[in-house]
């Protein structure tokens, strides 16, 4: 894509900001919608120079408007990254952050650990020099996190113009995530919950808790008997259909866990070893550390619901 940021109207006062990302996933959206006290900001983009300057020129493209709220939906990089330098460029009268992902961030970006991340890649069979490559990279991630002043649970009200947004937790993609969905129109500002054509990475990383694609399973659930009328999504084009592509996804998990399950009966015993069985084509640091953790959060799916059992150290699996 473009180096620069593009802007696309949505209508209904909404905007979408596409950021550059320099990974194979080359892009992020972000969101600005229009509201007479200020308009509201959800997400950030990562915290490059570049992406700053882009939100300053975004900004003068669409009027300089006053910039009442940001929103942040879940701490990954790409979407809170340059949240601190953008609250400074913008000074919003609150940022809005989940409660647990408020922990989560500060804990991931505030005080990382990162002989943690490696002791985390390395431990479920990462060779010992990629997962030094991939602490390192973690440890130099372009973010500055915003400070909350105003922490959101389930059910919480945000007002935007004349539209109340229902605050929903999401848990799977990110155990803090959170959504906003309109009351009036049933559009959502889903972040990374639900997307099209790819599936959301679920990951089961260091500071995660056990068997995260469980959870990601009753997001997938939920979002079929929600089903909104459009979900404006953090990548890739919005998801109309949202029952449809929900049915998908589950699918799509449902069709990797009988993989992991066979790698495991052919004597597999490490979430690295089942990653190359779902993802048998070599990638460099950045895919195989995605790929570890989604094959981890198939194989604990594998032990929740009777299939596999896990050493006492959670690093070892066998079919059951």
């Amino acid at each position: 894509m473009s180096r620069e940021a593009e802007i696309t109207e949505l209508g209904g006062g909404a905007h979408r900001i596409t950021m550059p990302l320099p990974w194979a996933l080359d892009h992020v959206h972000c969101y600005a919608l229009e509201a007479p006290e200020g308009w509201t900001i959800i997400d950030a983009g990562l915290g490059t120079p570049g992406t700053v300057r882009r939100w300053g020129e975004v900004l003068e493209q669409l009027g300089n408007p006053k910039i009442h709220r940001l929103v942040v939906t879940h701490y990954h990089p790409d979407h809170i990254g340059c949240g601190g330098l953008l609250a400074d460029l913008v000074e919003p009268v609150e940022v809005v952050q989940g409660r647990l992902d408020a922990a989560l961030s500060k804990n991931a970006w505030g005080d990382m650990d990162i002989e943690g991340v490696y002791d985390h890649m390395f431990g479920n069979g990462m060779s010992a020099e990629m997962a030094r490559e991939a602490a390192d990279d973690e440890g130099v991630s372009p973010v500055t996190i915003p400070e909350p002043t105003h922490l959101v649970d389930e059910g919480d009200l945000i007002r935007i113009a004349d539209e109340d947004f229902r605050v929903l937790h999401l848990p799977g993609h990110a155990d803090g995530h959170i959504a906003l969905l309109g009351e009036t129109t049933g559009r959502m500002f889903g972040g990374d919950v639900i997307l099209a054509t790819i599936s959301p990475n679920v990951g089961r990383w260091e500071d995660t808790d056990f068997d995260p694609l469980g959870r990601y399973f009753s997001t997938l659930e939920r979002l079929a008997e929600l089903s909104p009328t459009i979900v404006y999504g953090g990548h890739r084009a919005p998801v109309e259909d949202v029952a449809g592509r929900a049915r998908e996804i589950r699918a799509m998990h449902d069709d990797r866990l009988l993989i992991a399950l066979g790698a495991l009966q052919n004597g597999a015993s490490s979430a690295m070893e089942v990653a190359a069985v779902i993802w048998p084509d070599g990638h460099g640091m950045h895919e195989r550390r995605f790929a570890l953790v989604e094959a981890l959060s198939h194989v604990e799916r594998l032990v929740a619901d009777g299939r596999a059992t896990m050493s006492p150290d959670g690093r070892r699996f066998a079919a059951a």
